[in-house]
């Protein structure tokens, strides 16, 4: 495959293979700028003209998908692979080492060499024509040249963990897809494992609009690429004089992709961290054998603080909360593999006892698994296990699995009488806290046991042979696979090769693999302090997870239509409705007793009852050097029971979804039982800002969720204390308004509704005579607007200096601060400080209508506490409606254009090619041009707002192609590499298959019998509706790097002030990959013929090619880029005791 580009008036890319090539196009939409968009288009080879020049000299081995960067569209391909797999014949797998990126609407990268950090190599004239007289010198320079906007997404793809293959689905398992079928069909594969879906997502839904013999040119010709993230590798060895080959392919979902401490535990969706699907597959002439396993991150939500040294682990939702969400986690695996084997290698450690306890109490619980039928729990304390002999103890493991392990089986199949033997019909799913080391060593000791009862099932090595079955060559290959991919699945999640990987290789400790471990955990504290912040963004751009980021769609009338059709009719998959938030905040000033917060949370009783309740708190611990350096975490317990406790008085009930502490700041989250299943992306965040940002005694907690379709962010914030550092408030304002960030990258502006709420410190900036003497005067609650007026944080906000397009209701209740110590006198101390309304709730969001603003008669604190009532508008998109009106839209639009809709009859016939190949093909006569898939037809009548972005089309244009002929359309005849199963090489009479087995029992004597595998299973299991294969790696080659209370009033309160702000940027790239080949390893010289061959004659041959065309490498010319129902009126008044 080649990638060629036309340059001049009309720009445009081609992706080429041998008979096909896919034409890009950019194009400019004139309704929305910011979205990027292009067109696509199908044709024959042959109608690329001379016009197209190649990119690079590189051969072309996958296209990956479509990226917007810096306003620039890039297409994403794969420019250096090596085979590393093959599990059976015909299937083969390629590790990624090298990628490149070529700019659709730019031509300032094209053909730029750059070098390792991703900046344009320039001459040493060009540098100087910069304005430095040598290299290095201090000088006037022009602005540097920028790095290529693609750089790190290019050292990410090309580090050695991402895979593909060309010959079969990747995303799936062996048991799934079945012997033989070598399909690229989009129609199957696994999303999950898909780490190109957001670059692939317009590209498919193009492929979908096709009709079948279109979408099946697209896939046989290699145009769309599936890339999994995980491992893969093959060794060939003996069984006795039979040659089998042995692979193990591990596959990493994405759905909660991240690195060690920023992605944990489970999300709203159901979706675990570190969630890897691992295969083991042998293959012989004789039989296959394949055997699952899964890992991932315990289904709770849990964090742990990346601040600490020894980050401690927080759960940080309730059980009531967070069982739903379990449920669906194992409902989605007992549907998928069957029921499901949990083995918990948790310790009894303070840091993980509590993990576990929370996962046994859901297990329990749970309404929709039953335990020991669709889910079965085993613990087992690696730690404890292990602390006397070693790692080999970890084989105790084995009678706590054993039986589960008869009873769901293996897969196996007969490869001369090509008919499935028996299926695997249960999913061990193992974890320790991070699903790594000590989970490697458990899963690699589960495979060994179910490999070693199907090579006694099928009489082809007897396990009772002692040490000549685990010193075999066979299982020496085993476990260096399994230390392989343990390697590779820890650099992925950590950065490092995983600990214990001594003992997996070679079956026990050496001092060195313990100097080893110890290097490998200072790495890890390293990586994860000071790396991994950029390497989740990276990831989180990759999966378009990034708040600024759009997918590059694909301009297609069909597709256009159904857009603009949908958002006129919003309406009808669009409902919205109100809900009630209660916001408050206190300082508590240490408070260590509990007290009754009634009066601060119905302060109308259950008049009032909110769905949302948050509430911010500072100082829940006491503000001394010792407590600030080491906070009390439990402090958030303590207070959760008592907002628990006061929130659950009536008969509705509460439950909370977040608790977020960062030293003495706590913010509290609870939501109306019945109204939980709205809430999602619950997520939490902090800045310090104390001591230059060192300390969390002063800063900010906040969280954010989606409440329907809704974005909603509360901050809770204790800014800096003093009347005279409104500098410095401002300051603590900006960095934790710019430094507080979410998943994918969101921040506190990206929200539809917004609330800033704590001890703000704002001071009246009057004499504190004059305040106090003002005070005395005032009748009721109308306090002096003098005051009001020289109120520090109204002046700021008036001032538009910060909290810019926020408001505050009306404040009609007296200075919160500062009092005696649980008393309504203001304070009396030497220092007097002037009373002030330090503690505030400010809000922004056009949704949000204020229903009450006042503080609260606690006598706990030397602050008053302060709450806010609001009403707010969300809405809710029902996707089911949505997804019938999109398809009766798309069926509308195809009855009424049937020339361009998606079932294209359009031939895309190469003739000189087909005649080449020798395919017959069919033609109609009458049928003298040929014509194309054509989704360029700009001068469609539902073109809209898009226009080409180049004003004059060229001679290659694809305005002489509109015209749809009658021949049909015929993908090109493949044939692939066929791998000869020759008996005449083995040494030994093929044994035939075994008999039907009986149903088996586990005795828990030690001898057992060794029976062949049942497809009739003694356990009441659940077959698998699906499955997923699983990928592995070995070492990468070179990488290219509511008369009321106070406060409350009939009418909405008017805001007293309010005032009122986004960016983009654009660049793009192609770089030079260099070529080198990992092969397989090969222990074994010989490949037998009857095994799929690792390194074929086909390899081979390129590699020469290869080398022959380095020789004279075609120009590169150095190119320097140029850079042109209770309403408010029913609310009765407190009485006052």
């Amino acid at each position: 495959m080649q990638i060629l580009v036309q340059r001049g008036a009309e720009r445009k890319i081609a992706l080429a293979s041998e008979g096909y090539a896919l034409i890009f196009n950019s194009v400019e939409n004139e309704e929305d700028r910011n979205k990027p968009l292009c067109a696509i288009e199908l044709l024959p080879k042959t109608r690329v003209g001379p016009s197209y020049q190649r990119m690079t000299s590189h051969e072309v081995h996958g296209f990956i998908g479509l990226i917007e960067l810096e306003g620039l569209i890039f297409i994403c391909t794969i420019t250096g692979k090596t085979k590393v797999a093959q599990p059976v014949p015909k299937e083969t797998v390629n590790k990624i080492y090298a990628v490149d990126f070529f700019c659709l609407n730019d031509s300032r990268w094209d053909f730029v060499e750059l070098d390792s950090n991703g900046y344009p190599v320039t001459s040493e004239d060009d540098y100087r024509g910069n304005g430095s007289s040598t290299p290095g010198s201090i000088g006037d320079q022009s602005p540097s040249v920028p790095g290529h906007p693609c750089h790190e997404l290019r050292k990410l793809l090309s580090n050695g963990s991402f895979y593909y293959s060309s010959n079969f689905d990747l995303t799936s398992i062996l048991q799934k897809r079945g012997m033989g079928a070598h399909s690229l069909s989009f129609d199957n594969y696994q999303e999950e494992y898909m780490w190109n879906s957001f670059l692939m997502q317009e590209t498919i839904t193009f492929r979908n609009h096709l009709d079948d013999t279109s979408r099946r040119i697209l896939d046989d010709e290699g145009f769309l690429t599936t890339v999994i993230r995980g491992f893969a590798e093959t060794f060939v060895t003996y069984i006795k004089q039979l040659k089998v080959s042995l692979t193990v392919i591990s596959k990493q979902s994405w759905k909660r992709a991240g690195t060690r401490y920023n992605a944990r535990g489970v999300d709203d969706e159901a979706n675990v961290a570190n969630f890897v699907e691992t295969e083991l597959i042998m293959y012989s002439r004789e039989y296959c054998y394949a055997f699952t396993q899964i890992r991932g991150s315990i289904p709770i939500f849990w964090e742990q603080d990346t601040a600490l040294i020894n980050p401690k682990v927080q759960i940080t939702r309730s059980l009531e909360a967070t069982q739903s969400i379990f449920d669906d986690h194992f409902s989605r695996l007992v549907d998928k593999y069957g029921p499901v084997h949990v083995v918990n290698l948790l310790s009894t450690k303070t840091n993980e006892i509590e993990l576990s306890r929370r996962y046994k109490e859901h297990v329990a619980k749970s309404k929709t698994h039953k335990l020991n039928k669709d889910i079965f729990f085993t613990e087992f304390d690696f730690h404890r296990e292990t602390a006397q002999e070693g790692f080999a103890a970890a084989a105790r493991i084995k009678p706590l699995v054993t039986q589960f392990l008869l009873e769901s089986g293996y897969f196996s199949y007969d490869v001369r009488e090509h008919k499935v033997l028996s299926e695997q019909h249960g999913i061990f799913r193992t974890n320790c806290l991070d699903c790594l080391d000590r989970t490697n060593l458990i899963q690699q000791f589960i495979s060994r046991y179910a490999f070693a009862l199907f090579l006694n099932d099928f009489h082809l090595m007897s396990t009772s042979q002692g040490t000549a079955f685990t010193d075999s060559d066979l299982f020496i290959k085993h476990n260096t696979l399994w230390a392989d991919h343990g390697d590779q699945v820890s650099q992925i999640y950590t950065g490092t090769n995983a600990l214990k990987s001594s003992f997996s290789r070679k079956g026990k400790m050496s001092f060195a693999g313990v100097l080893s471990d110890a290097t490998k955990s200072v790495s890890r504290m390293y990586i994860n302090n000071f790396m991994d912040k950029n390497k989740q963004v990276n990831i989180d751009t990759l999966l378009g997870r990034l708040s600024s980021q759009r997918a590059v769609a694909l301009f297609d009338p069909i597709n256009e239509y159904v857009t603009t059709q949908l958002n006129k009719a919003r309406d009808q998959f669009t409902t919205s409705s109100s809900i009630n938030i209660f916001v408050g905040t206190y300082n508590v000033n240490g408070l260590t007793r509990k007290v009754d917060v009634s009066n601060w949370l119905f302060p109308i009783g259950d008049k009032f009852k909110p769905d949302v309740v948050v509430l911010g708190m500072q100082e829940v611990i006491e503000l001394s050097a010792g407590s600030i350096l080491n906070a009390d975490y439990s402090k958030s317990s303590f207070w959760q029971n008592i907002v628990n406790d006061c929130l659950n008085q009536y008969n509705d009930k509460y439950l909370l979804l977040r608790a977020e502490q960062m030293s003495s700041l706590l913010i509290l989250f609870f939501v109306k039982s019945d109204k939980v299943n709205n809430v999602k992306g619950v997520e939490g965040a902090s800045k310090k800002t104390g001591l230059g940002g060192m300390t969390g005694n002063k800063g900010a907690v906040s969280i954010r969720f989606t409440y329907g379709s809704t974005s909603f962010c509360f901050v809770n914030t204790h800014l800096a204390a003093g009347s005279n550092n409104v500098d410095e408030r401002r300051n603590d304002y900006d960095s934790i308004n710019k430094g507080i960030s979410f998943t994918r990258s969101r921040q506190i502006p990206n929200h539809d509704a917004i609330f800033w709420h704590g001890d703000m410190n704002y001071r009246v900036a009057l004499p504190n005579e004059e305040v106090r003497r003002e005070l005395s005067a005032a009748s009721g609650n109308n306090f002096p607007d003098n005051l009001l007026l020289h109120d520090q944080l109204t002046q700021e906000i008036n001032a538009g200096v910060v909290f810019k397009g926020f408001k505050e209701p009306t404040v009609k209740f007296p200075p919160t601060y500062k009092y005696d110590h649980g008393t309504n006198n203001y304070d009396t101390s030497e220092k007097a400080r002037t009373p002030s309304w330090t503690d505030r709730i400010i809000y922004k969001g056009d949704n949000l209508r204020p229903l009450a603003y006042s503080d609260a008669q606690l006598l706990a604190s030397d602050h008053k506490p302060v709450y806010a009532a609001y009403r707010a508008q969300v809405n809710f998109i029902d996707e089911e409606i949505k997804a019938d009106l999109t398809k009766k839209l798309y069926l509308e639009y195809k009855q009424a254009h049937p020339e361009t809709s998606g079932t294209v009859s359009a031939a895309l016939v190469d003739t000189e090619y087909e005649e080449k190949n020798r395919v017959t093909r069919t033609t109609e006569p009458g049928s003298n041009d040929w014509s194309a898939v054509n989704l360029l037809d700009l001068n469609n009548e539902n073109k809209g707002h898009f226009k080409s972005t180049s004003p004059t089309p060229s001679t290659s244009s694809s305005s002489d192609l509109t015209s749809v002929q009658s021949v049909p359309l015929q993908p090109v005849k493949k044939e692939l590499p066929v791998t000869s199963l020759s008996s005449a090489s083995l040494g030994r009479a093929r044994i035939p298959p075994p008999p039907p087995p009986a149903p088996r029992t586990h005795s828990t004597q030690s001898t057992q019998t060794s029976t062949a595998l049942s497809s009739d299973r003694g356990m009441q299991s659940r077959a698998p509706d699906t499955a997923k294969g699983t990928s592995i790696v070995p070492p990468p080659p070179p990488s290219r790097k509511t008369v009321f209370p106070p406060g409350y009033s009939a009418s909405i309160l008017t805001p007293k002030s309010s005032s009122a702000q986004s960016s983009r940027v654009a660049s793009p790239a192609p770089s030079s990959s260099v070529v080198s080949s990992s092969p397989v390893s090969d222990d074994n010289k010989e490949t037998p013929d009857d095994v799929p061959k690792v390194a074929s004659e086909e390899v081979e041959n390129r590699e020469k090619e290869s080398a022959s065309a380095a020789k004279v490498p075609p120009p590169r010319p150095t190119k320097k880029p140029t850079l042109d129902n209770l309403t408010m009126d029913s609310w009765k008044p407190l009485t006052p005791k």
